[in-house]
């Protein structure tokens, strides 16, 4: 398979704006509310979704210091006791992931893309290239979630402008 990040860096771009968009009209304290004891809140989901996109960069050999390195390393579920940050505050460390992204994106070659990738994804694919497409359908999943609370605390869905 031809190695190429052109489709999955659209992806990325696409989510750049739908992350922030699924946090629009979001409170502060409904970032921090539940919905029931098996559910993640916005605030754990948000923060982990940056702390994702920041992995990424690693992936892309551009590792950068992660403003939650060691909150969400090993499937560590929510913590009530954990502070992730206010919305603002997560929206800011997304915008300045996302700009290092497509930095990243600018960069990185073929041939680092068809390397065997240090994480192996279920995707499949253990190249560069098939843990970024996993890493882009995880967020987007991520993402879907977001949308999802914030039609069920605005009455809003998510838009794609």
């Amino acid at each position: 398979m031809p190695q190429t990040i052109s489709p999955t860096e659209l992806i990325f771009n696409l989510n750049e704006r739908l992350f922030i968009n699924a946090l629009d009209g979001i409170t502060e304290e409904q970032a921090k509310e539940r919905i029931s004891s098996h559910n993640n809140p916005v605030n754990w989901l948000a923060a982990h979704t940056v702390w994702a996109r920041y992995n990424m960069l690693a992936i892309l050999g551009k590792p950068t210091e992660n403003p939650y390195q060691g909150v969400f390393e090993g499937f560590k579920p929510f913590d009530a006791g954990t502070n992730y940050k206010s919305l603002e505050e997560i929206k800011s460390l997304w915008r300045k992931a996302s700009a290092l992204l497509k930095d990243a994106f600018k960069t990185v070659t073929p041939e680092y893309l068809a390397a065997e990738s240090v994480f192996k994804s279920p995707i499949g694919d253990d190249t560069n290239t098939g843990t970024l497409a996993f890493l882009a359908q995880h967020e987007s999943y991520d993402i879907g979630q977001l949308g999802l609370l914030k039609k069920y605390y605005t009455k809003e869905g998510m838009k794609y402008t």
